[in-house]
């Protein structure tokens, strides 16, 4: 069963609004690349970078197919120094309106969601504020989905997605070096939408 390509939108919009404003609240890039717009009528601050706006783009279109198929698990973003040894990452989990008795008709001209995502940009600021600042200049970024066995298979065969390598999930190697804290950040409950933050230290 698909998700209607409405509610595919809506999740859309938030996971871009989210993702820029990680980006910009912790500094992985410099402050000057991104414009103060209004989403929903939410001040946000997006991309004017053009690599950056690509390389998510590519992203996005991936997450609208994997939505639509009910297909996306959740999707990371990664931030690190060094390959392998992420610094923070933040999960945006998903769940669909339907399963939760939820629907967009409930809200057809979207003022919940309007002030749950507001409140939630509200939130994620507050709580990143308060982590310690990550080395300027030195961090990088990749996002990664996860999704089932069939669209992984689907999607590694399929050229229009060949912009990014498909890979299997390996288990997760036990943390020796690090400890890690787990952050709820914030949750859009009109569109199914939770963001949690891991912080390895």
């Amino acid at each position: 069963m698909q998700q209607s390509e409405n509610a595919v939108d809506i999740h859309l919009e938030a996971i871009e609004v989210l993702l820029n404003h990680i980006l910009y609240v912790r500094g992985i890039y410099p402050s000057q690349i991104f414009k103060k717009r209004r989403v929903y009528n939410t001040p946000v601050f997006v991309s004017i970078f053009p690599p950056l706006n690509n390389y998510l783009a590519n992203i996005l279109r991936s997450v609208r197919e994997f939505l639509i198929r009910r297909e996306l698990q959740c999707l990371v973003l990664i931030v690190y120094q060094k390959e392998n040894e992420p610094l923070e990452s933040y999960q945006l989990q998903m769940e669909t309106l339907e399963g939760r008795g939820q629907s967009t008709t409930e809200d057809p001209h979207l003022m919940e969601f309007e002030q749950q995502l507001r409140s939630a940009i509200y939130k994620l600021s507050e709580r990143l504020k308060q982590l310690p600042k990550l080395p300027a200049g030195s961090c990088q970024f990749k996002v990664h989905l996860h999704t089932t066995q069939d669209a992984y298979v689907r999607f590694s065969h399929d050229s229009q997605y060949q912009e990014f390598p498909w890979l299997q999930a390996q288990t997760a190697e036990s943390q020796h070096s690090q400890s890690i804290s787990l952050l709820p950040l914030a949750r859009v409950e009109n569109v199914g939408l939770k963001v949690q933050a891991l912080i390895h230290s």
